[in-house]
């Protein structure tokens, strides 16, 4: 899908991997819809780049469900960037239940029901393509991020299956499964845990993962947009891990695409 004379929505755009997205798709031709909880800085950035600010709780029921009515006032969108998340470091039997509903809202259900809404209207106006940022979380097993990693699971797992189910449609899907990122909020407090920081640094002495930067992660993600590929996986040393993930994924696709109400019609 070409980026340039698009209209792109990117969640948790006020800061790091998605303010760095933001700019990435304005420098590329894009206009920008962005999202985020912080009013002032979103509208800063928005500021920037010639593009539209629209704060919003996604955590917030009433305001996720009325999202993509008020960004599409202003003009329909092309391309949906689920970008942000958070997590919760420490053991899960310490987690409150405050916490643990307020991870699976933003990081499970808003990206879910973002793409509840805006795929139906790119269906109906011929285009679309939907990003999901995820992680490497979703296939390994990282100490203390039990809830953290399946809901980055769940990410890859839905976006997977959507793309499979919509692959006779006009819209593409793209994965971003991403390690340990540099000068972002979650490296940060990832890294006040000493067990989870004694991973991430034997997995770096062994070579088998590195640090990544917002820029990398921008670069790679606008070209699989443009180039239709269905995952982005950085750093590439640890991409064999998804790549394990996504054999049986592939091939009980294969297995039943003839099944599939989208084959029907397109064989029709």
């Amino acid at each position: 899908m070409k980026i340039d004379g698009s209209r792109v929505l990117i969640t948790g755009a006020s800061r790091g991997i998605g303010a760095e997205l933001a700019r990435g798709f304005r420098a590329a031709g894009a206009e920008v819809a962005l999202v985020a909880r912080g009013a002032d800085s979103l509208r800063a950035l928005a500021d920037q780049l010639n593009g539209r600010a629209y704060p919003t709780d996604l955590t917030n029921r009433a305001e996720l469900r009325e999202l993509l009515d008020r960004v599409e006032a202003d003009g329909p969108v092309d391309i949906v960037v689920n970008n942000a998340g958070d997590e919760k470091i420490g053991p899960f039997t310490e987690m409150d239940a405050d916490t643990l509903e307020f991870i699976v809202a933003l990081n499970v259900v808003a990206v879910a029901e973002l793409q509840r809404q805006a795929l139906p209207r790119m269906i109906a106006r011929g285009r679309g393509h939907i990003v999901n940022v995820s992680s490497f979380a979703g296939v390994i097993c990282p100490p203390n991020l039990a809830t953290y990693a399946a809901t980055k699971a769940f990410i890859t797992h839905h976006t997977v299956n959507l793309a499979e189910e919509l692959r006779h449609s006009p819209v593409g899907f793209t994965k971003v499964e991403i390690g340990e990122v540099a000068d972002t909020g979650l490296m940060d407090k990832g890294r006040t845990d000493p067990t989870f920081t004694a991973l991430v640094q034997r997995l770096y002495r062994l070579h088998l993962s590195r640090l990544i930067t917002p820029q990398e992660i921008t670069k790679h993600t606008l070209a699989a947009i443009e180039r239709g590929r269905l995952s982005v996986r950085l750093p590439r040393r640890l991409g064999l891990s998804s790549y394990l993930a996504d054999a049986p994924r592939t091939l009980s696709a294969l297995v039943g695409r003839d099944l599939r109400c989208g084959a029907r019609q397109g064989a029709a």
